[in-house]
């Protein structure tokens, strides 16, 4: 036995658009292995980048209901869901800090793709890069000190690491994902 939960214990968020129908895009959650699917949103816009919370009780989602990207942060067992980001310009990406609290996500409310975190309730956020290319695509480390994030500030896109709190951003590596093992150690 390990502490490491097994597959069969494993569920995933993933987003359908269905031919037709008033409401085609669905946000659906099931097994790992495609049993016990449900549907946790329906839509007549775009939904998607469905993110989990730790405790995997919450989605965070983005959804152009209102004709504008918003976030969405919907509780799976009520079904309550709350818009915690609708600012101007493209809102995307949402990732939630490892002990849930806050949310990283992307955002061109000031013209350019920018890093923000806010808490996952919603709230004013706090912009972490400037101005300087496009950064998206955050993710946390698992001790919740540092964000990764992609931007194509040196030309194209690369992986970079700031403090969670903002600062600079340090060359990680090359191209890739900004997501980051368990132990902090590797790139995915």
């Amino acid at each position: 036995m390990t502490a490491i939960r097994g597959a069969f214990r494993t569920r995933i968020a993933y987003v359908v658009q269905k031919n037709g129908g008033s409401q085609p895009y669905e946000v659906r959650v099931a097994d790992y292995d495609g049993y016990n699917q449900f549907v946790v949103n329906r839509s007549s816009q775009p939904i998607m980048s469905p993110a989990w919370s730790p405790d995997g009780k919450r989605l965070a989602y983005v959804s152009f209901e209102n004709r504008k990207s918003q976030l969405v942060v919907q509780d799976l067992g009520s079904g309550a869901r709350k818009v915690v980001a609708s600012f101007s310009g493209h809102n995307g990406a949402p990732a939630f800090s490892p002990d849930g609290s806050r949310l990283a996500f992307a955002s061109s409310q000031d013209g350019t793709l920018n890093i923000y975190v806010m808490s996952s309730n919603g709230g004013t956020p706090t912009q972490l890069t400037r101005g300087v290319g496009n950064n998206t695509e955050p993710s946390w480390s698992p001790d919740g000190s540092s964000i990764l994030f992609t931007s194509d500030r040196g030309g194209s896109p690369q992986v970079y690491r700031m403090s969670a709190s903002g600062g600079g951003a340090t060359l990680v590596g090359g191209r890739g994902s900004a997501q980051i093992s368990a132990d902090g150690k590797h790139l995915l």
